[in-house]
């Protein structure tokens, strides 16, 4: 149901302010389904199962702000099914009053949002077996998406191919790729990504920045353990070895949520540059990232690096404070 392939654009405003490789961004954020991510490539492969089980229901969970919830509701509309929405409060203390960003486009999307003050790293399953069976026993058939579908086999199988879709748009535009950047949440996409390269045996690294969700060695498990089952699901001898795995902690701040000012101003350098937007969660945390990585010298001007946009913008909205303009301390009166 996305819609495919996304493009890939060079980025030659950024790349002459950092004075580095030759800068591509891959615009998985123009997956096509309510304003677009990188779940949406998932998805098409993971809600097979809702087809198989005739499911009139989809029940999942992420937080407030969840791109993976928005667009799950997303293709579960277009598949003519509802959804139950099981949000943990995550980085933000309490439920949300207003509904702003991803939670908005939600409810507008017809999502029933339960909200519950839980952290992004605790599990919420049993709440979401408990609204299932409520649902049985109305006549539903639901279809539970748990915290482990988004990082499956089947989800780091997307990005295989998602990797292959990248090789071939770079080799048409005459670019050997030497690494790409990529947002380490929970790890299925960076998975993908490295297994892809080692099926059609291309070097490329890939670099995933932590953005705090969940500490780099269970990030670096679930990339060995989901990549294994989509090799065996796709049917190739290629394997992601523990030394494949190259993720940085340097750039999560504080914790998973609460932006840096390295991210916020990378957050900015994109949009004034190459008028590309991000969001403050994921892709500005990347950003910020790589530029500083360029900015050492760690990549040369004879490089090529991709920088894969995951999508997510709307929750931009929900962090409006901190991009508002700066107020002058004088109140200027005119004469």
């Amino acid at each position: 149901m996305g819609v495919f392939p996304t493009p890939f654009e060079s980025m030659p405003r950024l790349q002459a302010e950092l004075g580095g490789p030759k800068l591509y961004v891959k615009r998985d954020d123009l997956t096509g389904v309510a304003l677009g991510g990188n779940k949406v490539r998932q998805l098409d492969y993971i809600l097979v199962e809702a087809k198989k089980m005739k499911s009139d229901y989809v029940i999942t969970t992420c937080g407030v702000q969840s791109n993976w919830s928005r667009q799950t509701v997303a293709l579960a509309t277009k598949m003519g099914m509802k959804s139950l929405l099981v949000l943990r409060t995550a980085q933000f203390k309490t439920k949300p009053k207003v509904y702003d960003g991803n939670i908005l486009l939600d409810h507008i999307m017809g999502a029933d949002v339960r909200v519950i003050k839980m952290k992004i790293s605790e599990d919420p399953t049993p709440i979401l077996e408990e609204e299932a069976e409520k649902l049985r026993r109305k006549g539903h058939n639901p279809l539970v998406l748990g915290p482990s579908t988004s990082i499956s086999p089947v989800a780091t199988a997307a990005y295989a191919d998602g990797f292959r879709e990248i090789a071939e748009q770079a080799s048409a535009a005459g670019v050997a790729l030497d690494a790409i950047f990529v947002a380490a949440g929970a790890g299925p996409t960076q998975a993908g990504l490295i297994l892809g390269a080692k099926m059609i045996g291309m070097k490329t690294k890939i670099v995933g920045i932590n953005v705090g969700a969940y500490s780099t060695k269970r990030v670096t498990e679930v990339i060995l353990s989901s990549s294994e089952g989509a090799a065996k699901l796709l049917g190739t001898r290629a394997r992601v070895e523990r030394s494949d795995v190259t993720i940085s902690d340097d750039y999560a701040g504080k914790d998973y949520g609460i932006p840096t000012n390295e991210s916020n101003d990378a957050l900015r350098l994109a949009a004034r540059t190459d008028a590309l937007i991000i969001d403050p969660v994921y892709t500005a945390k990347t950003m910020a990232g790589m530029v500083d990585m360029i900015r050492n010298g760690e990549f040369g001007g004879d490089q090529n690096v991709c920088f894969l946009h995951t999508g997510g913008v709307p929750a931009l909205f929900a962090y409006k404070q901190y991009f508002q303009p700066k107020r002058s301390s004088r109140n200027v009166r005119g004469r």
